[in-house]
């Protein structure tokens, strides 16, 4: 091996042993953060939860979110173009991490006395809501990352509804734990996402409601297609497309969105996509109309929606590369 390869090599050993010690280190500061949440938040007053969540806030909105906020500033830039300035999308995006801080302690503050918290701090005037939560047919809720969509299903169980949401696993064993345990607080079901039409199927027949999130992107090779997002073409699944026009299931779109006045949160629906819409439209444009719905929930209230997650993250070879993002890269 002459010293050429032998330098390459070396570097190659090295990047791999320093990421190996970056995961477990952040496995280790995850570790503490969560015990800390576990043992401190649920503990708190609504008011001192408060207000360490804008202190995060504030240090989320600094030097340590540099990378996010360039990740959000390209998306608002898509989003709005120039209808809005660069000290306004600033100020949009320090405004999220605030409501991001509020949302991250929330799922550990309502894990103590949960169903008195969550009919304390959760309603809904909605009457379409309403009905839905009142009915027994099956059905599938749909939202994004916006407002607080963990506290919609347990609102919906707590009301006496049996509803099911897919989740994908992150963090460690302890993060999952204690996430997990908050979802079933109150009775609702937790259905993975891989694997996850088993178990929806399981729920809808069941008569069931099934909550899904529709803005995470999708790979072509696991079933997403490509659809307009805000003028830009965007990956989404189509799994809910599918299963809603081969059974005729309804779909409701809603928002879980806090009000800072009154500290509480509330439901609202966006349109509607009955059994008869879902059997006379193909799956393709069932997903399409309920990305509409999408884009109106996350205009009605930006500050709620999570801009640093890399929607446009990657396009096809028929896309022009300058409308996208830096982020995004070619999707092969």
């Amino acid at each position: 091996m002459n010293i050429r390869t032998f330098t390459v090599w070396m570097n190659k050993r090295l990047r791999h042993l320093f990421k190996k010690i970056r995961r477990k280190t952040l496995r280790c500061v995850e570790w503490l953060v969560v015990r800390f949440a576990i043992s401190i938040v649920p503990r708190l007053s609504r008011r001192a939860e408060l207000r360490l969540a804008r202190l995060i806030g504030r240090i989320m909105s600094g030097p340590v979110g540099r990378k996010n906020e360039r990740v959000a500033m390209a998306n608002m830039d898509i989003v709005y173009g120039d209808s809005k300035t660069a000290a306004e999308k600033k100020e949009l995006y320090r405004r999220q991490n605030e409501h991001a801080a509020i949302v991250l302690l929330d799922y550990f503050w309502f894990s103590r006395d949960t169903a008195e918290r969550v009919s304390k701090y959760c309603s809904s005037g909605d009457a379409r809501i309403e009905e839905w939560i009142a009915g027994d047919w099956p059905g599938f809720v749909l939202t994004a990352h916006i407002g607080n969509w963990e506290l919609g299903g347990q609102y919906v169980a707590w009301r006496g509804r049996a509803i099911s949401s897919v989740f994908r696993p992150l963090g460690t064993k302890l993060t999952m734990r204690s996430l997990l345990r908050f979802r079933n607080a109150t009775g609702q079901c937790a259905i993975p996402r891989k694997g996850a039409v088993i178990g929806i199927m399981r729920a809808l027949l069941g008569g069931g409601l099934v909550a899904m999130l529709l803005d995470q992107h999708a790979d072509t090779r696991d079933g997403g297609i490509y659809l307009d997002f805000f003028g830009l073409p965007a990956a989404f699944s189509n799994a809910l497309g599918l299963i809603s026009h081969k059974l005729g299931i309804p779909i409701c779109p809603i928002s879980v969105i806090y009000d800072k006045g009154t500290d509480r949160y509330s439901i609202k629906s966006y349109g509607l996509i009955t059994s008869e819409d879902a059997k006379a439209l193909a799956p393709e444009e069932i997903t399409a109309k309920v990305v509409r719905f999408t884009e109106e929930m996350i205009l009605d209230n930006p500050e709620q929606w999570l801009w640093v997650y890399r929607r446009w993250k990657r396009f096809r070879l028929s896309d022009d590369p300058s409308r996208f993002p830096w982020y995004a890269i070619l999707d092969i």
